[in-house]
């Protein structure tokens, strides 16, 4: 697994719109696919320092380091089954929980 971080998240703006976003343009049953699959990138190489990312341009999935999402969005905790969505096009972020 590459150590690099092409995702400024500190330069990002906070979203509430992502997920709404999302499901509009692929739909409901992919983006929860695409879900799942990020979730899935964090159970098999993963760790407790890490958080999973949804790319919404491309549906891909990364892995961040938690710490630095825990700073910039001011949480003291995150929970195992969150998400971090990411739009490079709108460089904004939204924290997606799996319910």
């Amino acid at each position: 697994m590459k150590n690099t971080s092409p995702i400024n998240i500190d330069q990002c703006s906070l979203s509430n719109d992502l997920w709404p976003y999302f499901i509009n343009k692929i739909g409901l049953i992919k983006a929860n696919l695409a879900v799942r699959q990020s979730l899935d990138l964090q159970r098999m190489q993963g760790s407790n320092s890490t958080l999973p990312v949804l790319i919404l341009e491309t549906c891909g999935t990364a892995l961040v380091n938690s710490q630095a999402v825990k700073t910039y969005i001011g949480l003291s905790y995150l929970e195992p089954g969150m998400v971090l969505i990411f739009s490079n096009k709108l460089n904004a972020i939204q924290l997606l929980r799996d319910n």
